[in-house]
């Protein structure tokens, strides 16, 4: 087994991993950033084919490089993923993709992580491996016939790749309601829902309105953001509309239906005893952390997290949730902090 020894070990090549490198790079310090991924930006480019963030594309900035103009003011997948690659480029940062790390254990006054068959010895280590790790699906989900596709959100692709015939969607949230708003145009689609969202006017999502959401981050250094957040969905006509379920029901873009609580066969029931046999269900249902690689006390929702994004243990950080924009104020924070340490 080979070994070398660094100052900081960042896990996660996203955009809070970059950040951190590139500004613990400004500061003198060295970063090497590791990924299991083949290529920088692969988490973006496997999710659906049609997605746009909901945040500006000022708002997805990393420190000393643009984030580029287009004629949409919201990026796409590819976008964010090619913005990625190319910043690590430029900014000559120390990343090794394939390179996927099965342990990392606290030794002596800082970190051992077992990469492969090589061990890597650093002072500080960063974990910045994202939220959307392991599907959340119900067990329920098992109860259903072969015969009915099911896929969580996150191998979705595109509405062509589905069978014809009804589709089931479970969850509201911003993934959900986006995939189901898509799928509206090919397929019948039900869109269950747990608890209800609150949404927003188009408008709200202006430059204005979120630069002051940004000069809010700069002011706390780290954005956890409120809640959930307001989705619009574009129907086929081109036109935005407010995410208001009942009303996109109305107007025939969808159904809705309440909780998914069970299922039999080819049927999915909901809390208020309605059932509905779909050809495709959709587990829009979430992420679950998986910490079990680092040797630090953790519950469901990973190690916990302190201080600065600080972990359990003294030199360990934690970038994981919010949007682009929160874990980039979160990042300057940990780079900051590591960087006041020698």
């Amino acid at each position: 087994m080979a070994s070398a020894d660094i100052d900081v070990l960042i896990i996660g090549a996203g955009h809070a991993g970059l950040g951190v490198a590139a500004r613990l790079k400004e500061r003198g310090r060295h970063a090497l950033v590791v990924d299991a991924k083949p290529r920088i930006g692969d988490t973006w480019r496997e999710r659906w084919s049609s997605l746009r963030l909901f945040t500006p594309r000022f708002m997805n900035t990393l420190p000393g490089l643009r984030f580029p103009d287009g004629a949409d003011p919201f990026p796409g997948k590819e976008e964010v993923a090619d913005y990625q690659e190319r910043y690590a480029s430029e900014r000559g940062l120390d990343v090794r993709m394939s390179t996927r790390l099965t342990r990392l254990r606290r030794e002596g006054q800082g970190f051992a992580a077992e990469i492969g068959r090589d061990l890597v010895r650093a002072r500080y280590a960063v974990v910045a491996t994202g939220a959307h790790q392991v599907p959340r699906i119900p067990a329920f989900a098992s109860r259903l016939d072969v015969g009915v596709l099911q896929l969580h959100s996150r191998d979705y692709g595109r509405a062509g790749s589905l069978p014809a015939g009804p589709v089931l969607v479970v969850g509201a949230r911003n993934s959900g309601v986006e995939i189901a708003a898509e799928l509206a145009r090919t397929h019948e689609v039900t869109l269950a829902i747990g608890s209800r969202s609150t949404h927003a006017p188009a408008r709200w999502r202006s430059p204005t309105w979120w630069r002051i959401a940004q000069l809010r981050n700069s002011l706390s250094h780290g954005w956890e953001p409120p809640g959930r957040w307001p989705w619009p969905i574009k129907p086929p006509a081109g036109r935005w509309i407010e995410v208001d379920l009942p009303r996109a029901e109305h107007e025939g873009l969808l159904r809705t239906a309440p909780r998914a609580v069970d299922a039999a066969r080819d049927a999915v029931r909901f809390a208020d005893g309605r059932e509905l046999r779909p050809r495709t269900v959709i587990w829009a249902t979430g992420f679950r952390v998986d910490d079990s690689w680092i040797d630090a006390p953790s519950s469901d929702r990973g190690v916990a997290i302190g201080r600065h994004r600080s972990g359990p243990l003294p030199g360990l950080y934690v970038l994981r949730v919010g949007l682009l924009a929160s874990l980039y104020w979160g990042g300057l924070a940990v780079a900051a902090d590591i960087a006041r340490r020698r």
